[in-house]
Parts: C-alpha cells; sequence; structure tokens
C-alpha cells in the first residue's frame, strides 16, 4: 500500500498527486504469482487515477458555483453519476475479446441493483485463488497450487466474515447498521450463513445457467458466507447521506475528515450498480477526498472487503488510521 499523499492546495483544482499510487490494486484480483500478468491487472490504475484528476476539477468548479446546501448536494451525486458513467466505457473499451470483462459484458456495469436482482458475493473458497489450483470433480473442490495475494486475501477475510455472526447457530444473518439523521438507521450490506448462504449460493447458480455459464464449479452447500446488498429504500438512504455528508461546507479539518470516513462506508452500503461498483467508488472517494482532505486520501487495497465484513465504527477507526495524517493539516479547498 502506498503512504499518504503530500498534502497541498492548487489553484487549478487538479491535484496532481493524484496517480495511480492512489490506487493500490485490489489483491483479491491479484491470482497468479506471474509479475506480467499482475502489471497487466496493475495497470487499471492509471486509469482511475487520470479519471480521479478530471472529477476532481470538474467537482471543484461546481462547488464554487454552488448557491446553497441542496446545489452542493446536487454536485457531489452529478460527480457520482460521471463516475459510474466512466465505468461503464471502460468496461465497453476492454481489451479482452472474451469472457467477464469483454464489451459484451458491459452493460451489466449499467444495470441497476434492485431488490428483484440483488447483488451477492462469496467469501470463502480461497482455495480457488491459489496459482495453478485445479478443479476435482470428483471432491467438488479446487486442490494444489501456490498461494496468492488473492487467495491469502480471500482466506483472511473469510475468517472475518465468520466473526461477525454470533455463536447461536440460528442467526444466518447479519446487517451492517448505520445511524442516519434523525434517530433513524440503515441496514447496509448483509452477511449471510447457513440456509440463507445456502439459497444465495442457489440463487447465483440459477442467475449464471440462465445466462448460459458454467455452474458445475458453484458450491450450493456446506459451510457458505455470501454477502448480499441492502434493500434499494435503505441504499438510497444510505447513498443520499453520504453525498450530504461530503456537501457540507466543513471548516475543521476533524470534520472533513470525519465526514470523507463516514461517506466511504455509506457507500460501500449503497451499491447501484450489477458490476464496477468498487472501481467507481473508488474513484470518486479519491476525487472527493482530495477536495476535502486538500490531498488525495490513503485507500486499502481491501477497502472494498473491509466495508462488507467491518462494522461502520471499526470500518471508520481502521480507515482513519490508514490516513496516517495529522486532523489539523487537512481541511476543504472550497
Amino acid at each position: 500500500m502506498s503512504g499518504p499523499a503530500t498534502r497541498g492546495a492548487h489553484k487549478s483544482g487538479v491535484d496532481p498527486a493524484i496517480t495511480a499510487a492512489c490506487f493500490p490494486v485490489p489483491a483479491l484480483l491479484l491470482r497468479t504469482n506471474d509479475p506480467v500478468a499482475q502489471q497487466a491487472v496493475r495497470a487499471f490504475a492509471g486509469q482511475q487515477a487520470e479519471t480521479a484528476r478530471s472529477l476532481s476539477q470538474s467537482l471543484t468548479v461546481a462547488l464554487r458555483s454552488a448557491p446553497d446546501m441542496g446545489a452542493r448536494v446536487s454536485a457531489f451525486v452529478a460527480v457520482f453519476e460521471a463516475t459510474e458513467d466512466w465505468r461503464y466505457r471502460a468496461a465497453a473499451s476492454s481489451p479482452h475479446s472474451t469472457g467477464r470483462h469483454s464489451p459484451s459484458w458491459a452493460d451489466r456495469f449499467r444495470t441497476p441493483i434492485t431488490d428483484d436482482n440483488p447483488n451477492l458475493f462469496r467469501i470463502g473458497d480461497h482455495a480457488r485463488f491459489r496459482d495453478g489450483a485445479t478443479w476435482n470433480p470428483a471432491t467438488r473442490a479446487y486442490q494444489g497450487g501456490t498461494g496468492t495475494p488473492a487467495s491469502r486475501t480471500m482466506r483472511r477475510f473469510e475468517t472475518l466474515a465468520a466473526e461477525r455472526f454470533p455463536q447461536s447457530p440460528r442467526v444466518d444473518v447479519v446487517c451492517n447498521s448505520v445511524s442516519l439523521p434523525g434517530s433513524r438507521s440503515a441496514d447496509g450490506t448483509r452477511l449471510l450463513r447457513g440456509d440463507a448462504a445456502h439459497r444465495a449460493a442457489a440463487e447465483m447458480t440459477a442467475r449464471i445457467s440462465a445466462r448460459g455459464g458454467d455452474t458445475s464449479r458453484i458450491t450450493t452447500s456446506g459451510h457458505l458466507i455470501y454477502t448480499a446488498s441492502a434493500p434499494e429504500s435503505e441504499r438510497r438512504a444510505l447513498f443520499h447521506h453520504a453525498m450530504t455528508l461530503l456537501a457540507f461546507n466543513h471548516t475543521a479539518p476533524a470534520d472533513a475528515l470525519t465526514a470523507w470516513l463516514q461517506a466511504a462506508y455509506l457507500l460501500y452500503q449503497a451499491p447501484r450498480k450489477k458490476r464496477g461498483a468498487d472501481a467507481t467508488i473508488r474513484t470518486f472517494l479519491v476525487a472527493a477526498g482530495t477536495l476535502l482532505l486538500s490531498g488525495p486520501p490513503v485507500l486499502p487495497h481491501n477497502i472494498d472487503l473491509r466495508a462488507y465484513t467491518r462494522t461502520h465504527d471499526l470500518f471508520v477507526t481502521e480507515l482513519r488510521a490508514a490516513q496516517g495524517i495529522d486532523e489539523t493539516s487537512v481541511g476543504r479547498r472550497i
């Protein structure tokens, strides 16, 4: 992970400190130990940095002419939507000719998550991310291979996710609860185990089968942990609160940092598209954070998995520590 970026204001609104180093590649994507293949994955950070610099400038201009709080919120929403549009266009122009990263899958990067079509993601089965692992149809498991950044990361977060569940075997669902203004709370991403996870695995299998995909290696029984996106009404409330937190004209540097930290967690509890939400959120957080913090914030490579498996308070505490900066040195430049 890169260290904290040098802080400093830039009159143009484009912070030259926003570089590819601001976007450490998610270790979960490094499923090989081949340095050439790894570098191909790391190259995407350059696109993220270029986009974040442009978005940061657009946000700077929009906020300077925003007459009130409503206009400020709208400015942040518009930049987030622009980030989503960039992620779709990046997928549509992908150099991969086949597979789930090819342009033929690009529509999934602009397909909204709905209550009837939630996002589901398995946390576990780290053996499938080992370099050279092979599938054994008799045992229905991956075997062999050597450890990779992806396999080690998945093994760690499977343990962390399991620790979120209480000792009682009757509890199959744990929600990431977030406090909202007005003494209201909202449920974000859900962690599933037991029967709830088995149903999620069966749903995933049905979806992939309907698309003509290979479902022979999907496990639908045994010890499973899945994440599931929150209901749409909850995600909308969480997203709006994140935009509102960022839009406040923070005069105290500590308040600006806290708002950005809180918004980061909220956005990961409120994904909007079937694919590309993680890269969208990372790119937006750097663009917005550059204005609030007078320099690019630090993103842990596994920020998404942290948000799914950590409680609100613990996530914020860990992300604050990752910044490694004196709060008195940060503050909005607008």
